[in-house]
């Protein structure tokens, strides 16, 4: 396959001693991803840095790669490493926005173990379409690094005050959207982690990038879609079950988010492609 990635070493957790030095100055003859268990040093674009556990790096061929065990470790660095090859590997270094040769911090050395045993899996047993899975895999890999990434950024831009209220509005948006049937409102909401109604939909809009009340909305009509083409109840029904007091409110809003009303969304099983004309 023209467009497939091949992994061609790869380690988990790989112990090295106290004293080990990787030095290869005139770079190596593949793409190298590092994730680190441990703090270490490593050469990056900016000069000799040093990282901290769950940090990664992304090398690219020419880059000269050192790295080693950070000042005053009694014990030396682990990592997780593939040697990368494929025209794919740049590709999916921009569509993730993975940058090369830089520290990319994830706050979280575990996040990365499940799919490197999947593709440790892969390699070993050689079943049919591994080629294809190890493509995909490493896609999700890719996928995975820089959703990390911009989580870690986006949580380093926050106050210790909302880095602590964030956990708690996780908590409670799971609780609002598993109840979504309820009558929620802000005011309600905002009394499960005490604070205003005001300060509650300032800190939900940062963190979800919703207001409460939008969020919920967006919840309800993913239920209703999920009845309209799976019961035969009545619209009218949908709508009292997902949450909603007044059919024509239902019905308006889901015309205004979805661009065809329930019953044509009904009419074509959710194939909205299909849905023709709007009513």
């Amino acid at each position: 396959m023209s467009n497939s990635i091949q992994v061609t070493l790869m380690g988990i957790n790989t112990p090295h001693e106290p004293d080990f030095i990787l030095d290869r100055p005139a770079g190596f003859h593949a793409y190298v991803l590092l994730c680190f268990m441990t703090p270490f040093v490593a050469r990056t674009a900016q000069g000799m840095e040093q990282g901290r556990i769950g940090d990664c790096l992304l090398h690219d061929p020419s880059f000269g790669e050192y790295h080693r065990s950070a000042p005053g470790m009694t014990d030396g660095f682990r990592n997780i490493w593939f040697h990368l090859s494929g025209e794919q590997v740049p590709l999916l270094a921009e569509q993730y926005d993975v940058p090369f040769n830089e520290i990319i911090s994830t706050g979280d050395p575990g996040w990365l173990l499940p799919t490197a045993r999947a593709l440790e899996h892969e390699l070993f047993h050689r079943k049919p379409y591994t080629v294809e899975r190890i493509t995909l895999l490493v896609e999700d890999l890719f996928l995975q690094l820089g959703r990390q990434k911009k989580l870690t950024q986006e949580l380093e831009s926050y106050t210790p005050l909302e880095k602590e209220l964030r956990y708690k509005f996780t908590e409670i948006r799971a609780q609002v959207h598993s109840e979504y049937q309820e009558p929620w409102n802000v005011e309600r909401m905002a009394k499960l982690v005490n604070l205003s109604p005001e300060r509650f939909w300032v800190l939900y809009q940062k963190f979800f990038k919703a207001s409460p009340k939008d969020d919920l909305i967006t919840k309800r009509l993913e239920e209703a879609k999920v009845l309209l083409i799976s019961s035969s109840r009545s619209i009218e029904q949908v709508a009292l079950d997902c949450g909603f007091n007044s059919v024509f409110y239902f019905s308006r809003i889901f015309k205004k988010r979805n661009g065809y009303s329930p019953s044509v969304f009904r009419k074509n099983l959710g194939n909205y492609e299909k849905a023709g004309p709007l009513e």
